[in-house]
Formats: structure tokens, sequence, C-alpha cells
């Protein structure tokens, strides 16, 4: 019940945010920013000589409300939806997540501000009544600088699950991301996630190391890319990394009469776990549809190369969301 209760919230939650460009235009008001994107994606995971089907949907809104020149909220909220067919029946998996990230301008380029993200995972099978979830919550501040060219943020915060994953375990997020725009038609970016859980003396880590870079051919034409590395530090000695690779390009139709952006990306992830010698490859593509609101970005949000631009506060996030 408190699963359907948080999914019927998130997605109230959601329709609010969609509801803002509307109202910011109907009266003067603060200044408001931000992006939608309509996503379908495909994978194909290969495995110990098998493979599965992955297909999603997902729509994913980021905004920013400017109240004044020295305090901003961040609204974001994202659901994906996706299947596997895995012979018997399918496997749905559902992620719902909503963020708010109020922050506060020094003037000078500077900021501070706390941020509040939770999000509903499920996992239902076709044919059966039953339907296992995960409901997250992470916290914490963050602060960075904005000046010209260049932003850096870092941030610093903790995760709870319900259910828990029992008594005593602690989880610590931290990070940090920088972009630099070299010059109007080409910028980098880069990010590195760590997240650290405590089990009362066993420690399990992971640690995402991400970095990107777009250019913009100035005749509505963008080409964009990134490549992340993860590594997953446990007890028993298995070793556990990843390698993801993505490239992508899109198309601005507003010199056509219609403000959206047309994106498509296809990404790699070899994974190695070299204790028993497994190996796995995903292959990803995805396509999608994106709006900007209020002047805001024209960056897809359900591209893989979010990890690299500082979008997410915990390495667990950044797997996960990379999966739809």
């Amino acid at each position: 019940m408190s699963s359907i209760l948080n999914y019927r919230g998130l997605l109230l939650s959601g329709a609010a945010l969609l509801a803002l460009p509307l109202s910011a235009q109907a009266q003067t008001g603060p200044a408001f920013s931000g992006a939608m994107t309509l996503g379908f994606s495909t994978s194909n995971l290969e495995a110990g000589g098998g493979d599965v089907d992955l297909t999603g949907m997902s729509i994913d809104v980021e905004t920013d409300v400017m109240f004044s020149s020295a305090f901003s909220v961040g609204l974001d909220f994202n659901m994906s939806s996706g299947s596997i067919d895995i012979g018997g029946g399918d496997l749905d998996l559902d992620l719902i997540g909503l963020s708010i990230e109020p922050a506060y301008h020094f003037g000078n380029g500077a900021y501070v501000g706390v941020y509040y993200n939770m999000g509903d995972f499920d996992l239902s099978f076709s044919g059966l009544p039953i339907a296992l979830g995960v409901d997250t919550e992470s916290y914490g501040i963050f602060g960075g600088y904005e000046h010209g060219q260049l932003w850096v943020e870092a941030f610093v915060g903790t995760s709870d699950t319900d259910p828990s994953l029992g008594s005593g375990i602690d989880i610590l997020d931290y990070g940090v991301a920088a972009s630099y725009q070299i010059n109007s038609q080409f910028g980098v970016f880069g990010s590195v996630l760590r997240t650290d859980i405590d089990a009362g003396g066993t420690d399990l880590d992971l640690t995402t190391v991400s970095l990107g870079a777009d250019y913009d051919f100035g005749n509505g034409f963008m080409a964009y890319g990134s490549v992340d590395f993860l590594n997953v530090g446990e007890p028993i000695g298995l070793d556990i990394s990843a390698t993801s690779l993505t490239i992508g390009g899109a198309y601005d139709m507003s010199s056509m009469g219609t403000p959206v952006i047309l994106s498509a990306e296809y990404s790699r992830t070899d994974i190695d776990v070299d204790g028993p010698g497994f190996e796995a490859e995903i292959d990803r593509f995805a396509v999608g549809l994106t709006i900007p609101l209020g002047g805001g970005s024209s960056t897809p949000l359900n591209s893989n190369t979010r990890t690299a631009r500082g979008d997410y506060r915990s390495a667990i996030g950044a797997v996960v969301n990379s999966i739809f």
C-alpha cells in the first residue's frame, strides 16, 4: 500500500512540474527554465552464452525556478518503465523519481544548497500478482561555482531504503562534477561519484569516473559522447568493473518552426568480474524528443551522458538510471 501511495504522490508531483511552464508564462513571476524529454530505449544483455532484451520508455522533466537573483529551486521528475522478455513471460521494471534542490546564490558565481531525492523502484512478473519494490530517499548538501565558461560543483549526502537493507547499515554519497565551454561550439564535462555502504564493518563501495564532450555544428546538429568507468569494491575480492562508451547526436528543429530537439544515441557497456571470470556486454540504443521550457537546455534528458554532466547525487543512482 505504501508503494502505491508513493507512486501516486510522485505522479502528482510530476504533473505539477509539467504545469509549471504554463503558470510561469501566464503571469508575471519567478523566472523559469527547464526541459522535458520523452524517450524510448532498447537494450540487449549478453552473458554466459545467452542474451536478454530490455525495452523501455521514459519521461524526464528538469526545471529551475529563480525566485530572485539570490534564491532558486530546482525541481526534477523522471518516470521510466521497462520490460524484459525472459521466455515464460515479461519481467516489468518501473522507476519513478523526484528531486528538490533549493539553492542560495552569493552573486559572485558561488552558490550553496540542499537536495532531497525520493524514488520508487518496482519489479513485477506478468501473470503473477506479486511485486517487489524498494523506496529510496537521499538528502545532503552541495556547493559550486559558475563563472563564464567554467562550472564546478561538489556534494555530500546520505541515502536510506525502504525496506531497509538492515540495521547498522550506513550509505554515504559524495562527488564532484565540472564543465568548461571551450568556445561557442565545443564543451567538455566530467564527474566523479562515490557511494560507500558500511554494513557493520563490512564495506561495499561504488566509484564512477566519467568524461564527456559535445560539439554544436551551428546548423541545428549537435554531436556528443562520454566514457564511464565503474569500479565496485566489495569484501570477497570479486573485482567488479565496467566500462561504458556513449556516442550520440541531436537535431534542433527550431529553425523549421518546431521548438523540439530530436536525439539518438548508442551505448556499449562491458562488465568484467575477475574472480569467477564472468563477462557481460550491454548494447543500448535510445531516441528522444526534448522540449526546452522557458529557454532551458536542449540536452536530451534520457542520455547516458548525464553521469558525466553531473546530474546524479549517487553512484548507484547513476548506474540504475543508465539502464533505461
